[in-house]
C-alpha cells in the first residue's frame, strides 16, 4: 500500500514539474476588494468552475492542463495577498466548483489532483469532500490526500470553534483506521486526531493508537514519526481530559506502547522510549527508575514497570500482551515466560 501511494505521489510531482502552460483568465482585479458584489462572485464562479472542470476532465497525454488548473486554484486560494472578503468568497466558490467537478473526475490522476486542490485550500467547506474520499475513494493516493487534507484543515476547524466538525472528522477516521497499515496514511490520520480536544477525537485516538502501534515497526522512519506523534497526542489528551473512563482508556493505550515498542538491536538508548517515559512522568507526576542514558534493553524493562504499576494500582483493567520478541528477551533476562513481570 505504501509503495502504491508513494509511486502515485511521485507521478503527480513529475507531472507538476512539466506543467509550464498557465490557464487563461485572471481574478487579479478582485483580490484587494474589501467587499465582494454578486457580480464579483459570478466572475469568481465562472473562473473557478472552468479551472475545476479542466482539472477533472483534461485528457492531455502528460496531464499538463490538469496540473496547471490545480496549481492555479491552489495559488488563487491562498490567504496571503488577498482581502478577507475575497479569500472567503473564493474559498466558498472553489469548494463548490470542485465538489461539482468531482463527479466528472473518474481516473486516478484526476481524483488525486482534485483532492490535492481541496486539501491545499484548507477550507472547512471542503471537509465533507475529504471525509467521503477518505472513507470511499478507490485510489490510495486520493485517500492519502484526503487524510493529509483533514490534518491541514484542523487549524481552521479549531479557529472557528466547531466541535461538531471535530467529531465528524474523528468519526471518519475511526471508520478506516483499524484496517490502515500504511505509515504515511497513519502519520496524517493521527496528526489530525492529535489536534482536536473533542471527546470523540480522544477516544478514537486512544483506541486506534493501541492497535496501530502493534502493526508497524518503528524501525521504519515514518512509522517512528507516527509513534512519536501518538505519544505527544496521548499526553496532550490525557492532560485535558476530565472523564475518568477516558483517562483509563488513554493510560491503556500508553501501556500498549510500553509493551510494543522495541528497543534498537544495538545496546544504545532509544529516543522513542525516552519520549514515552517522559510523557508518563509528566502526566502521572511519578517515576519508575527510567534512566535516559541506559541502553535500550534496560529502558524497555523500566517501561514495563510502568505497565505493572498501572495494573497494580488498578489504573488500567489488564496488562497488554507482549510481542513475542519481548517475551523471548525477558526469558533470557529474568527467566521464565514474562519473567518477574508475569504473575
Amino acid at each position: 500500500m505504501k509503495r502504491v501511494v508513494l509511486m502515485a505521489l511521485v507521478g503527480v510531482l513529475v507531472l507538476a514539474g512539466r506543467a509550464v502552460a498557465q490557464p487563461v483568465g485572471t481574478l487579479e482585479n478582485l483580490r484587494d476588494k474589501t467587499a465582494i458584489t454578486d457580480q464579483d462572485r459570478q466572475q469568481i464562479r465562472t473562473w473557478v468552475t472552468m479551472m475545476a472542470n479542466n482539472l477533472a476532465t483534461n485528457n492531455d497525454a502528460d496531464r499538463r492542463g490538469m496540473i496547471a488548473a490545480r496549481d492555479a486554484i491552489i495559488a488563487e486560494g491562498r490567504k496571503e495577498g488577498r482581502s478577507a472578503a475575497y479569500y472567503q468568497a473564493f474559498g466558498e466558490e472553489a469548494i463548490q466548483a470542485l465538489k461539482a467537478a468531482e463527479k466528472k473526475a473518474v481516473g486516478q490522476d484526476a481524483r488525486v489532483n482534485l483532492f490535492t486542490a481541496v486539501a491545499e485550500l484548507r477550507r472547512v467547506e471542503g471537509i465533507e469532500l475529504l471525509r467521503t474520499a477518505l472513507e470511499k475513494d478507490p485510489y490510495p493516493a486520493a485517500r492519502y490526500w484526503a487524510a493529509k487534507g483533514l490534518s491541514m484543515v484542523a487549524d481552521a476547524v479549531i479557529e472557528k470553534n466547531t466541535p461538531r466538525l471535530e467529531a465528524d472528522i474523528a468519526d471518519s477516521i475511526a471508520k478506516i483506521i483499524d484496517a490502515e497499515t500504511s505509515p504515511v496514511m497513519l502519520l496524517w490520520l493521527f496528526d489530525a486526531l492529535g489536534r482536536f480536544d473533542h471527546e470523540k477525537a480522544h477516544d478514537v485516538l486512544a483506541d486506534a493508537a493501541a492497535k496501530a502501534v502493534t502493526r508497524v515497526s518503528v524501525a521504519d522512519p515514518i512509522a517512528s514519526q507516527v509513534a512519536d506523534g501518538i505519544i505527544r497526542s496521548l499526553e496532550k489528551a490525557y492532560m485535558r481530559e476530565v472523564r475518568p473512563e477516558a483517562k483509563t482508556r488513554i493510560l491503556s493505550a500508553f501501556a500498549v506502547l510500553c509493551a510494543s515498542i522495541l528497543p534498537p538491536k544495538k545496546n544504545e538508548p532509544e529516543p522513542l522510549l525516552i519520549s514515552l517515559n517522559a510523557a508518563l512522568e509528566k502526566i502521572t507526576g511519578e517515576k519508575v527508575g527510567f534512566v535516559a542514558t541506559d541502553d535500550g534493553v534496560m529502558q524497555k524493562l523500566a517501561l514495563l514497570e510502568w505497565v505493572e504499576k498501572f495494573v497494580r494500582e488498578k489504573k488500567i483493567p489488564k496488562r497488554p500482551s507482549l510481542p513475542p520478541a519481548v517475551e523471548d528477551a525477558l526469558k533470557d533476562i529474568v527467566g521464565g515466560p514474562g519473567g518477574a513481570l508475569t504473575p
